[in-house]
C-alpha cells in the first residue's frame, strides 16, 4: 500500500512540477504566468476561458514546453509592457461583446517576483484578469424586410428553419449563419449570383440614438427608460434586410442549360481530335476512353438541363461522384450563357479519374483485440496484403481482395496461427428485387462480403470457417432545403445486412476435450457452429466547439426463422438475440483532453442441443459471437480474455487460471485525461491517466455439482461485487499516421477476491501492474 501511495505521488509531482524560464531577456521583466479568473455564473466556464486565453495580446502568452511529464519549460517568455495589458482587454471585450454579454467589465492586476538564480536576478512578472461578463443579450424578435417581393417570400415561408429563436441568447456568430442560411434558400431557388454583400442584419440602436445631439429630451428620456430595463434584462431585435441593388442581374433567377461531362479529364489540355461525344438524357458526355459506362454517368448527375438553378443540386453532383471513390477530383464550372435574354448557366463537369487498381502489403506486429475466430489484429507478426479495384466493372464499383497470414505469440511461445482470404464488392447503389426510393440518403450502397480463414489454435483446436453477407449501408440526416446537404447534426449511418451466413467447423484435440469436462461452458461454445443472422447497425454523432459525442448501436438475430427446421435448432444452428451499444465523449482542450466510454452488451440464448440423444438448452453465445473483457483496448489491468466471469472464482485453479472467458453479458465504463508531454525528433509523446470498470457475465456450472454458479451471472443485487475496477498510465508515440501505446494498469478493485473487503486493493505492488501494449487509441 505505501508503495501505491509512492507511485501516485510521483505520477502527481510529475503533473505539478514547477516551471523553469529559459531564454529570457536579462535584466527586463518577463511574464511569467497569465491567468483569467471569470467571475459569475457562466455556462461552459472553461470554454469561455480558452477563448479568451486566445484573444491575449502576444506578448502576454506563455510558450511552456513539457519534458517527460517532469520538467516544464517557459521557453523565450516575452519582455513585460503594461500597454499590452490594456490591448488584451479590448480584444477580451469585442469577443464578449460578439458572444452576446451586455456589459462586460475587466480588470487587471499583476505584481512581479524577483527570484535569485546563479545566472542573475530574474523578474517574474504574474498578470491576472478578473472578468465579470455581465447578463447575456437575448433575442428579442426576429423580423425580415427584403426589398425584392420574391425574397421576402422565400423569407418569410422558411422563418421556422432559422437558427434564430427568441429568449435565445444572441452572438454574431448566429447572425452569420442565419445570413449563410438566408442566402442558400435564395441560391436554391435560382439566385445565382446573390451574394453576403447584398443582405445585412440591422439590430436595434437605443445606446446609439441617446448620443445623438439632435434628440429630443423627450424621447431621450423614453431611451434612457428603455435602456435601464434593458440592463436588467437585456433583449435584442434583429431585421434582415437588403441592401440597394448594384447589379440588377443578382436579383435574376437563372436556370440550367447546357450540361457537359468529362468522365475521364486530364490535367493536360484536351485534344478535341481523339474524343468522343455521346447525349444520354440531355446530357452531353466527352469522353476519351470506354473506362466508363455513359448511361452511369447520366444517372449520377443532378443538375438538369431546363430546370431552376438550385445549388443544393450542385453540391449533390459534386458529393455523388467524390464519394464513388474513382475519381480523386471534381470540377464543377457554371458559366453564364452572354447571348440569351434568359438568364441561363451552362454546366461543365470535369471528373479526373483515381488510378484504378492499388496494392498494399504491410508486415505488421499488434495486438489480437478479437474475437478466437474473427479476422482482427493479432499480437505477434502479421502479413496483410490487399488489393483495391476502385472502378469494377466500369460502374465505380470497389472491390476488395486481402490475404492476411498471423503468428499470436502467448506462453506456448507460438499460440496461434491464422489465415485468412477475404473479398469485398461494394456496389455504389441498392441492388433490390423491389424498387427502394434514394433521394434523400447519402451515398447508398450494397455491399457483397465473402471470407474464408483457418486457426490453429495449438494444442486446443483447428477451426475452418466461412463467411458471406448482402447488405445495404447509407447515410440518413433530415433534408433541409435551405442547407446545401443533408444536415450535420446527428447525421446517422445505417447498415442492414438481411442475410448473413457463418458456419465453423472445429476440430478439437484431448487437451480440450478434458477442459470441457471440468468447463461445462466450453461444451456449448467450442463445437461446429453454424449462424444465419440479420444484423442492424446504427451510428451518429455529433460536434460542437470542443466537444464531440458519438453514439453506436447494433443488434444481430440468429436462427429466428430457419431454427424452426428441428434438424438445424437440434444440430449447429446457433439461436440467439445479441444486443450492444456504446457511447463517447471528447472534449478538447489545446495541450490536453477528456475522453469518456460507456459499452453495455447482452445476447439471449434461446437454442437447444442434441447431446448424445439428450435435449439441452443452449445457455452461451458462441465464443466466437461472445463478450469478452481485458486486454490492449477493454479492461487493461487484465490480460485479454481473463476477467470474469462476475465475481465467481471457478478459474481461479491453477489447471484452468490460464483459461479464456467469454460471457453473455458485458458491462464497460471509461475514462482517460489525455495530455501533451514534448516532442522528439518530429514524434510526440503523450501521456494519459486512465480508469477502467466493468465485468463480463456468463451462465456456469460447477462440474462437481453440475449447478449454476450463482457469482458468474448477473444479478443487480450482486453488481457492486462483481465490478472489476482498473487503473494506470500510459506512455504514448504519435507518428501521426499511427500512435503506439504502453498501458501500465493496477486492479484496484478485483472481483475475484469479493470476498476479502470486496476486492479492493488485493496484492497491490509497484511492480504488480499489467503492461499492455496496443496501437491506437483504446476508445
Amino acid at each position: 500500500m505505501v508503495q501505491w501511495i509512492a507511485y501516485c505521488a510521483f505520477v502527481a509531482a510529475s503533473i505539478t512540477s514547477c516551471t523553469v524560464p529559459r531564454k529570457m531577456q536579462p535584466g527586463k521583466p518577463f511574464v511569467y504566468k497569465t491567468t483569467i479568473d471569470i467571475k459569475g455564473d457562466v455556462p461552459d466556464k472553461l470554454q469561455l476561458q480558452e477563448r479568451l486565453q486566445n484573444q491575449l495580446d502576444d506578448s502576454l502568452k506563455t510558450r511552456v514546453i513539457t519534458y517527460a511529464g517532469v520538467v516544464r519549460v517557459l521557453y523565450k517568455p516575452p519582455v513585460f509592457d503594461s500597454v499590452n495589458i490594456g490591448r488584451s482587454e479590448i480584444f477580451m471585450t469585442s469577443l464578449l461583446h460578439s458572444l452576446g454579454y451586455f456589459h462586460p467589465e475587466i480588470t487587471d492586476t499583476f505584481h512581479i517576483t524577483t527570484v535569485n538564480k546563479r545566472k542573475g536576478k530574474q523578474e517574474r512578472v504574474h498578470i491576472n484578469f478578473k472578468v465579470t461578463p455581465g447578463k447575456v443579450l437575448r433575442l428579442d424578435s426576429i423580423g425580415y424586410a427584403f426589398r425584392d417581393p420574391e425574397l421576402q417570400r422565400l423569407a418569410t415561408r422558411q422563418q421556422d428553419r432559422s437558427a434564430l429563436k427568441k429568449a435565445e441568447p444572441y452572438s454574431l456568430q448566429k447572425i452569420s449563419d442565419e445570413l449563410d442560411r438566408l442566402l442558400v434558400v435564395f441560391r436554391n431557388n435560382g439566385y445565382f449570383k446573390l451574394n453576403k454583400e447584398d443582405i445585412y442584419a440591422e439590430v436595434d440602436t437605443v445606446v446609439a440614438a441617446l448620443i445623438d445631439p439632435t434628440l429630443d429630451p423627450f424621447e431621450q428620456f423614453r431611451l434612457l427608460d428603455s435602456l435601464r430595463k434593458k440592463r436588467e434584462n437585456p433583449t435584442i431585435n434583429v431585421v434582415f434586410k437588403q441592401h440597394p441593388v448594384k447589379d440588377s442581374s443578382r436579383l435574376k433567377k437563372y436556370y440550367i442549360g447546357k450540361v457537359q461531362v468529362y468522365p475521364d479529364a486530364s490535367y493536360e489540355e484536351f485534344d478535341s481530335t481523339i474524343h468522343d461525344t455521346a447525349h444520354i438524357k440531355g446530357y452531353e458526355i466527352i469522353y476519351n476512353s470506354p473506362r466508363f459506362k455513359l448511361p452511369f454517368i447520366a444517372n449520377n448527375v443532378a443538375l438538369r438541363p431546363g430546370a431552376l438553378y438550385n445549388q443544393r443540386r450542385y453540391y449533390r453532383t459534386s458529393n455523388i461522384f467524390t464519394s464513388l471513390g474513382a475519381w480523386q477530383n471534381v470540377d464543377i464550372e457554371m458559366r453564364e450563357r452572354k447571348d440569351s435574354t434568359t438568364p441561363i448557366l451552362d454546366a461543365r463537369i470535369r471528373l479526373y479519374p483515381n488510378p484504378k487498381q492499388n496494392l498494399n502489403i504491410a508486415f505488421e506486429t499488434s495486438r489480437n483485440v478479437s474475437d478466437i475466430l474473427a479476422t482482427g489484429q493479432l499480437f505477434g507478426i502479421g502479413l496483410n496484403g490487399r488489393l483495391l479495384n476502385r472502378n469494377a466493372y466500369r460502374e465505380a464499383i470497389q472491390t476488395v481482395t486481402s490475404a492476411r497470414f498471423g503468428i499470436e505469440l502467448g506462453t506456448n511461445i507460438i499460440q496461434t496461427l491464422q489465415a485468412n482470404v477475404a473479398h469485398t464488392i461494394n456496389f455504389p447503389k441498392f441492388i433490390s428485387p423491389i424498387r427502394i426510393k434514394t433521394d434523400s440518403l447519402i451515398a447508398p450502397r450494397t455491399l457483397l462480403n465473402l471470407n474464408a480463414s483457418y486457426t490453429d489454435r495449438l494444442l486446443l483446436f483447428k477451426s475452418r470457417s466461412f463467411n458471406t453477407s448482402w447488405g445495404y449501408e447509407w447515410v440518413k440526416g433530415r433534408r433541409r432545403q435551405d442547407q446545401d446537404q443533408v444536415g450535420q447534426r446527428w447525421r446517422k449511418t445505417w447498415q442492414y445486412i438481411p442475410l448473413n451466413y457463418e458456419y465453423t467447423d472445429v476440430i478439437k484435440t484431448d487437451s480440450l476435450r478434458k477442459l470441457e469436462d471440468r468447463i461445462s461452458s466450453y461444451k456449448f461454445a467450442f463445437n461446429n457452429g453454424l449462424i444465419i443472422s440479420q444484423v442492424l447497425s446504427l451510428s451518429t454523432g455529433v460536434e460542437k466547439d470542443n466537444k464531440l459525442t458519438l453514439l453506436r448501436g447494433r443488434v444481430e438475430e440468429s436462427g429466428a426463422l430457419f431454427g424452426l427446421i428441428k434438424r438445424l435448432d437440434l444440430g449447429s444452428l446457433a439461436r440467439f438475440v445479441k444486443i450492444d451499444g456504446e457511447f463517447k465523449h471528447y472534449i478538447d482542450h489545446p495541450h490536453s483532453s477528456w475522453a469518456f466510454r460507456a459499452f453495455a452488451g447482452y445476447g439471449l440464448v434461446y437454442g437447444k442441443k442434441d447431446t448424445a440423444g439428450h435435449i439441452v438448452n443452449e445457455n452461451n453465445l458462441p465464443f466466437f459471437k461472445a463478450f469478452f473483457a481485458g486486454g490492449p483496448y477493454s479492461m487493461r489491468a487484465w490480460p485479454i480474455r481473463r476477467l470474469g466471469p462476475g465475481s465467481s472464482n471457478l478459474y481461479d485453479k491453477p489447471d484452468t487460471s490460464g483459461i479464456e472467458r467469454f460471457g453473455n453479458m458485458q458491462i464497460e465504463l471509461n475514462a482517460e485525461y489525455r495530455f501533451n508531454i514534448t516532442t522528439i525528433a518530429g514524434i510526440k509523446v503523450n501521456s494519459a491517466l486512465f480508469v477502467d470498470i466493468g465485468n463480463i457475465w456468463s451462465t456456469e456450472f460447477d462440474p462437481k455439482t453440475n449447478q449454476k454458479v450463482p457469482e458468474a451471472s448477473f444479478k443487480f443485487s450482486r453488481l457492486y461485487k462483481d465490478l472489476a475496477i482498473g487503473a494506470g498510465s500510459s506512455l504514448r508515440f504519435d507518428f501521426d499516421f499511427f500512435l503506439i501505446r504502453l498501458d501500465w494498469a493496477y486492479r484496484l478493485k478485483d472481483p475475484l477476491y469479493a470476498h476479502e473487503n470486496d476486492g479492493w486493493f488485493n496484492d497491490i505492488r509497484i511492480l504488480n501492474g499489467q503492461f499492455q501494449l496496443g496501437i491506437g487509441y483504446p476508445f
